[in-house]
């Protein structure tokens, strides 16, 4: 596709430099002309192979050219009306005085022409393009050194795209369809090109002859508005024969009749499909029998051959000039200005006008009618899309093939199928404030895909109850309990956000859960890490195309949740995150602890309990802890036999990870290589989601301000437990840093005697989806489809 454009606009640019060379010889010569013979003469030379910026290098080319040939042009008018007013002044005084004033004027503008004495714009304009033409030049010359590049999809190399029609080997009709659209907007070219044919008459009346060129770039409309004419016509015979893919040089007279012959007699005829080798002279005999008694219609489509001798021979022997009581029509199609003028003569000419700025964006807007317009990417490209069409309604389709990429990551009715076919039916939640950058555009891009809110709520401060009822409607359900059935959802969000979700969806108490995939938009994805979902998001990721399928592959896997309940006392000054809630303690429940509520939450990956060195100490010279510092706290846990014991942490222990996915904040591995005498002496078993059992993990160290930092040490693998206990005590740190699924708060120590118990115990588990490249490994059964 590639060369075929670049090897187009080469094309482009020598036949126009050949006709602006046959229109304005010596001594007018076209502005700059060396320079254009140099391009010209490094075009024959090489061959150019596709590279960055090259269509836009040709592109720019051919613009310099016009350019150069109407500041030609209005010079020679300006030099014409100047020489005029000179003869007039002449006129009114002697004869004498007013020959030498002419022999002056001549030579003035003779060295006008000649030395160049040119306005300051006109200098200015001369020395703009000549740069410009000596950088496509060096630019042309180390073109064939370039390697092959994927092409480019930015706006200006759309418009080159756009501006080439479809170029196939066929010569019966290759051009657009045609749609209702279409129509609305041609109409009146088509009523203009009807009435220069016609004149008053009727498009089927008989007894004239016309033939009309239609010019206009590529990708103006040409063909769509011919084909207009073409099927309004009731000729008894109507021809159409396609020379898109016919370039200089490659004119095949048999062939053109050939396949006017096969629209006459439906293809009957041996010589026709090459059964039988026949001479020209033949064909043109067997066409005009064809022809000679009907009235009819013929239109040569995508001329850009200059050789005309088939076109005047082809005209000579059907004779479609002379008198009869037939009507022959005949439509040329082509860019080239000056060969439409040889084929049809100045009179017969209709130049194809751009469309509207306001038309360009229907165009667009009813071609895709299911391209979202209030789509960000849509709304922000909208002037540009405008602008680079140049008012080609091919620019505006091939706009909106690549906006649908953009929008949706491939074709629309390819989404369908995926939802039709595969009975998929998803909900997406998203929170916008887990990324400033891609979060408000991603809600808005999803909500203007599927057309409501209802099927993509923000979730940055709630989560809502299942819409059931919308989504039967939306996906054609019989029941709400087929919904459910059949419902897979998709978060984008951090983990914070996934644990709010996963709570959420466990309160509703669905029968049964629909399971949960998650997609990264934030820092904090640990849970989507694990999941097998990745760490980050990109512009791909985003689009139905693209995870529809992943969220429909995607392996159904049961993972563990695990409460934990703070008995503690609350200050005023605490800040309680909102994925906790605060429970009342009765004076029964006190037993011999401290505090009187109990901050109650849940997790699925993580809960970290350790101190802050940069609160304690002077981050920026901290190198290790000291011995005094250590975390205030003691653990029991309930092992396999569900017998509760007390746990020995070493001394330098800062901070304790229960972990129940592989995945936690910092990214590192939780125990490095296992010591396998260390695991058969303290029982340890794999490590799995769906176990009920939590991996106990020491570190080293702990917070250093936002980051869970370890030092880059592993840690300790200490315990493995169905259920854990802690207790706080009063210690040097006023308070330690707790954090479970990226929910981070500051826990006071107790001031007195009293501790604090922490306790957590498995809960229940949730269907979670994870891909091909999950971390999790799990002891239970799949439940994937």
């Amino acid at each position: 596709m590639s060369a075929d454009i670049l090897q187009f606009l080469k094309n482009k640019f020598m036949d126009e430099l050949e006709e602006a060379e046959e229109e304005h010889p010596p001594p007018h010569d076209i502005p700059l002309h060396s320079y254009f013979l140099q391009i010209r003469e490094v075009l024959k030379a090489k061959s150019i192979k596709p590279s960055t910026g090259m269509k836009d290098c040709l592109y720019d080319l051919s613009i310099a050219l016009t350019d150069c040939v109407l500041f030609l042009e209005k010079r020679k008018m300006k030099i014409k009306k100047d020489s005029s007013q000179g003869q007039e002044q002449e006129q009114g005084q002697g004869q004498g005085q007013g020959q030498e004033q002419g022999q002056g004027q001549g030579q003035g503008q003779g060295q006008g022409q000649r030395q160049g004495h040119y306005s300051l714009p006109e200098l200015w304009f001369l020395c703009k393009t000549k740069r410009k033409l000596i950088h496509i030049k060096k630019k042309l010359f180390v073109a064939t050194s370039h390697p092959v590049v994927p092409e480019q999809t930015s706006l200006s190399a759309v418009t080159d795209v756009a501006t080439t029609s479809s170029s196939s080997g066929s010569l019966s009709f290759d051009g657009p369809m045609i749609y209702g659209y279409s129509e609305s907007y041609f109409r009146d070219q088509v009523k203009n090109i009807e009435k220069l044919v016609l004149g008053t008459s009727e498009l089927d009346e008989e007894g004239f002859s016309k033939e009309i060129g239609i010019v206009g770039i590529g990708g103006c409309g040409k063909t769509l508005v011919v084909r207009m004419v073409f099927d309004r016509s009731r000729m008894a015979q109507r021809i159409w024969i396609n020379l898109q893919a016919i370039q200089k040089g490659e004119i095949d007279f048999k062939k053109i009749l050939k396949a006017m012959l096969k629209q006459c007699d439906d293809g009957q005829r041996d010589f026709v499909d090459g059964s039988v080798e026949v001479e020209e002279e033949e064909l043109l005999e067997a066409l005009c029998k064809a022809l000679w008694s009907k009235s009819y219609l013929l239109v040569f489509d995508g001329i850009w051959d200059i050789n005309l001798d088939w076109y005047f021979r082809l005209k000579e022997r059907l004779q479609w000039c002379n008198k009869s009581n037939q009507s022959r029509i005949i439509i040329i199609t082509t860019r080239l200005h000056g060969v439409a003028k040889r084929m049809v003569g100045p009179n017969n000419l209709y130049r194809m006008q751009p469309l509207s700025n306001e038309v360009i964006w229907d165009l667009i807007t009813w071609t895709a009618s299911s391209l979202p317009p209030e789509h960000p990417i849509v709304v922000k490209m909208k002037d540009e899309m405008i602008y680079h069409s140049h008012g080609l309604p091919l620019a505006a389709t091939t706009f909106y093939s690549i906006m649908e990429n953009r929008t949706y990551g491939g074709d629309w009715d390819d989404i369908h199928e995926l939802v039709r076919e595969r009975k998929l039916v998803f909900y997406v939640m998203i929170n916008p404030k887990d990324d400033a950058n891609q979060g408000n555009d991603l809600l808005l891009s999803l909500r203007s895909i599927w057309g409501t809110e209802s099927l993509v709520p923000d979730i940055s401060e709630v989560v809502p109850q299942f819409p059931l009822h919308h989504i039967q409607k939306a996906f054609g359900l019989r029941s709400e309990s087929e919904v459910v059935d059949r419902m897979r959802i998709l978060v984008f969000g951090g983990d914070v956000t996934t644990n709010r979700v996963l709570q959420a969806v466990c309160d509703m108490e669905l029968h049964p859960t629909p399971p949960i995939g998650v997609m990264p938009l934030g820092t904090q994805v640990n849970i989507s890490i694990s999941l097998g979902w990745g760490n980050q998001l990109s512009d791909t990721d985003s689009r139905p195309v693209f995870y529809l399928p992943k969220l429909y592959d995607a392996e159904e896997i049961l993972i563990d949740s695990w409460n934990f309940v703070v008995r503690t006392s609350i200050p005023n000054c605490l800040e309680i995150p909102n994925t906790l809630h605060v429970r009342h303690v009765s004076e029964d429940n006190l037993l011999h602890m401290g505090g009187d509520k109990d901050l109650c939450g849940r997790f699925w990956n993580y809960l970290i309990i350790g101190l802050d060195a940069q609160e304690l100490f002077d981050a920026s010279h901290f190198k290790s802890w000291p011995r005094n510092i250590a975390l205030p706290i003691s653990v029991k846990i309930k092992d396999h036999q569900h017998q509760w014991k007390k746990l020995n942490l070493p001394q330098s222990i800062r901070s304790i990870v229960c972990l129940n996915m592989p995945s936690f904040p910092g990214g590192l591995d939780p125990w490095g290589k296992p010591n396998f005498r260390r695991k058969k002496e303290r029982n340890f078993t794999s490590s799995f989601v769906d176990d009920e059992l939590l991996e106990i993990i020491g570190f080293r160290d702990s917070w250093h301000g936002e980051i869970f930092l370890p030092l880059n040490d592993h840690g300790t693998r200490l315990a493995q437990a169905h259920q854990i206990r802690f207790e706080l005590h009063k210690g040097v740190a006023k308070h330690i840093d707790m954090n479970f699924d990226g929910t981070r708060w500051k826990q006071p120590t107790p001031i007195g005697d009293d501790n604090f118990l922490i306790e957590i115990s498995y809960s229940c588990k949730t269907k979670m989806l994870a891909t091909s490249a999950s971390k999790c490994k799990h002891k239970s059964k799949s439940y994937s489809n």
